[in-house]
């Protein structure tokens, strides 16, 4: 990525091969441009290989290179190669790369997500696990509705315990490889919270069997599981796959990294490509572990380092590099650049986070008029979610265009999600979350006191709840109910009927128009409704694309969150950290440097969070090409109440050299302090309601005090929620003083001491 070489698809790569139609590649034109450690990553041979790719390393450019090299060496064909990585987006660039170097054969590999390929692996044997090959995919909506529906049969109270949380709960037993009886096995016997959710995981399990149906973790897990439940099936897949590349590797979790494991073992001709500095996923169940014990795993693996980075400025990468060597746990190295040191890095001060968003679309519009650059070259990048709302007040009224990537995606809107529905009921007939929601769209009398007796007719039966529809009198339903379940089923079987014939394009339409949805929405007669329509015809306009409606549904069910991303849109793109890894632009601007904000308040008390928040940062700072901007906020309003901020450890840890601190150079507006809780006082209320402070300046910061206790190592002290405890670790000075605290009896807590209630025992 970045990366500004010539394309390597002209003639030149190309020898002649008379006695062949297809041109034959040379093997060393594909190594033209590249540097040595690069070079050395795509000619490697025989054995595991590790590729620590720096952010802006040209990591792509190595991988379809090296699959190239592999292809024109003779070494392996197509369909011995398969290469994984984790977004689409990401799956169709490196395939598209690399039939534009080796031709249209190169279709013939397995390029595409870790979720695709054991999608594709489970179509073809999923009769080993008991799975007929229709079976549908349950995104986490579905999944969290049905185990609402699971603990509402049990009578659990959903509001002391979320299905949301419970469904969190399994997922991540999931992805430790915990069945539903481990997963039970591995609690405490006297926890009923455990209990409970390990009862909904095994029920969750059954229902998900009944209706034919996988959830997200379990095309994962179920992959493994089946290539463990039969040796030939395990044995074809390690056969056929002589070489194996996996993208990204840092984000791989247990269940993924044992997969790899599976089928490499045999030939062992495993490429992993990955940056210990850029594992950001924790929270999805990724573990930093899997390529940082990669040479404990294979003792004999070459490593390759890539420290060149070809995306930013000097001055960004030294920034990157003096936050990111604060982790222990990392693969060492040090990005460099020939681009040279570029600009000073921007940093504002704002005394509010009003303030901030009124800056940074200021700053927006300095950059397009004095810098040249577009809209769509910058993007600000925040750490919550919840920061995007004043920012987007501001851009607004600044006129400053925006867009929010992920926001409401286009296959997240209801009618899209109602369409999608119908479509996999069609394909797999037992489907029960796609006919819960759309057995009553649009209305057809089969309300919930109906669903819910062809639910219990289904639990007594042993069938499903979409196969009970066909029992509707028999289940007991009124003369309405009975008529609407009726209707539906024979509109149901027509369809299927249909969709042997039409196109997938042709189905969506059928769909539209044969379940009442287009003439719900027309008699509606609104401007909503109409672009709801227009949505429909998009989505009918996607599926054009494909052979198959089953086709089209796996690939609407693995659509990804980064795959929206459009550059050419003509606005600024604001986003996550998160949602930003993987993009670049020429100007990043990184809001809400602080303490509790970023790092965020969950990593303040552990090391491994901290150490993931580090990183991070790294990942934000590298995203941008030639112009970076840092804002902080000395006030800023959480959870209602305003609260006054500490700067970010992360700007320490930035040499003071690389930054231009505008808030020196800025006229100061001082504000009165007072101790009340209503907080800072300005010239008038208007700073108290989060609209002062126009200059940057720091307004002064209320402190317990604690950080001026000189605290040692052994010290006794006393919080005023945890009780007594002993200081084991001190580090910083001033307001940035800190503290490890192991309490007698919460444990160990990393303090921000300025804002910690601390005092000597």
């Amino acid at each position: 990525m970045g990366v500004s070489a010539r394309r390597i698809s002209d003639d030149s790569l190309w020898g002649d091969d008379p006695e062949n139609d297809s041109p034959a590649l040379s093997p060393d034109s594909l190594l033209e441009g590249l540097t040595p450690p690069q070079r050395a990553a795509v000619v490697q041979r025989g054995g595991p290989l590790l590729v620590v790719a720096g952010a802006g390393s040209g990591k792509t450019r190595v991988l379809t290179r090296r699959i190239a090299h592999i292809l024109a060496t003779g070494d392996a064909r197509p369909f011995e190669i398969m290469a994984i990585t984790f977004t689409n987006k990401a799956a169709d660039e490196m395939r598209h790369r690399v039939v534009d170097l080796v031709g249209e054969d190169a279709k013939n590999m397995w390029v595409s997500t870790f979720h695709s390929a054991c999608l594709r692996m489970l179509r073809s044997h999923a009769d080993v696990l008991g799975y007929e090959r229709g079976f549908t995919i349950y995104d986490a909506g579905d999944a969290e509705t049905a185990v609402d529906r699971i603990m509402k049969e049990l009578n659990m109270d959903t509001k002391r315990i979320s299905p949301r949380s419970v469904h969190s709960a399994i997922s991540a037993a999931k992805n430790e490889m915990l069945s539903a009886a481990r997963y039970r096995d591995s609690g405490h016997g006297d926890d009923p919270n455990h209990r409970r959710i390990a009862e909904i995981y095994a029920l969750y399990e059954q229902r998900l069997k009944l209706a034919n149906a996988m959830d997200f973790d379990d095309l994962l897990l179920n992959a493994v599981a089946m290539m463990r439940a039969d040796a030939d099936v395990l044995a074809s897949y390690q056969r056929r796959f002589q070489y194996l590349l996996v993208d990204e590797f840092q984000d791989t979790n247990g269940v993924q990294n044992e997969l790899v494991m599976m089928l490499a073992a045999q030939h062992r001709n495993l490429c992993v490509v990955g940056d210990s500095d850029q594992s950001i996923y924790r929270f999805r169940a990724a573990d930093v572990r899997n390529i940082l014990q990669f040479e404990q795993r294979f003792p004999d693996a070459d490593v390759v380092l890539l420290e060149q980075n070809f995306r930013s400025t000097q001055t960004i990468l030294d920034a990157a590099n003096a936050v990111i060597a604060k982790n222990p746990s990392r693969h060492a190295k040090n990005l460099f650049t020939d681009k040279g040191f570029g600009d000073k890095i921007r940093l504002y001060r704002a005394g509010d986070e009003y303030d901030e968003g009124r800056w940074v679309a200021t700053e927006l519009r300095r950059a397009r008029n004095d810098l040249g650059l577009s809209w769509n070259d910058m993007a600000v990048f925040y750490r919550t979610n919840a920061q995007s709302r004043v920012l987007e007040e501001e851009m607004l009224r600044a006129g400053v265009p925006y867009r929010v990537i992920s926001g409401m995606r286009f296959y997240d809107r209801k009618e899209i999600k109602t369409a999608l529905a119908y479509a996999r009921l069609i394909v797999n007939p037992r489907d029960e979350a796609s006919a819960r929601r759309v057995i009553n769209e649009p209305k057809r009398g089969v309300g919930e006191a109906a669903q819910a007796k062809l639910g219990v007719y289904a639990a007594e039966h042993g069938i499903s709840f979409a196969e009970s529809v066909n029992f509707a009198q028999a289940a007991g339903l009124t003369a309405k109910a009975l008529q609407g379940a009726d209707t539906f089923a024979f509109m149901m079987e027509q369809l299927r009927a249909m969709a042997n014939d039409l196109s997938p394009r042709e189905m969506i339409d059928a769909i539209v128009r044969d379940t009442g949805m287009g003439a719900a929405l027309r008699a509606e007669n609104s401007d909503e409704a109409f672009s709801r329509l227009e949505n429909l015809g998009e989505l009918a306009s996607a599926a054009a694309q494909y052979e198959t409606l089953m086709e089209f549904v796996e690939r609407m069910a693995l659509v990804a969150d980064s795959d929206q991303l459009d550059g050419g849109a003509g606005a600024i793109s604001m986003m996550t950290m998160h949602v930003a890894k993987g993009l670049e632009f020429p100007m990043v601007v990184i809001t809400g440097l602080e303490e509790t904000i970023f790092p965020h308040k969950r990593a303040l008390a552990d090391e491994a969070e901290l150490e993931e928040e580090r990183r991070l940062c790294y990942v934000g700072l590298t995203r941008a090409m030639k112009h970076l901007v840092l804002t902080q906020a000395w006030s800023r309003t959480m959870w209602g109440q305003r609260t006054d901020a500490i700067p970010s450890r992360f700007l320490a840890e930035i040499p003071p050299e690389l930054m231009d601190d505008l808030s020196k150079t800025v006229p100061v507006r001082r504000a009165i302090f007072r101790d009340e809780d209503e907080g800072f006082v300005g010239r008038s209320s208007e700073f108290a309601q989060g609209r002062a402070f126009g200059s940057g300046a720091a307004p002064p910061v209320r402190s317990t005090g604690a950080e001026n206790l000189n605290l040692s190592v052994g010290d006794r002290v006393v919080h005023d929620r945890y009780g007594f405890g002993t200081v084991t670790k001190t580090a910083g000075s001033g307001s940035g003083a800190r503290a490890t605290v192991n309490f007698d009896s919460h444990g160990p807590k990393q303090l921000m001491l300025a804002m910690t209630p601390l005092r000597r025992a």
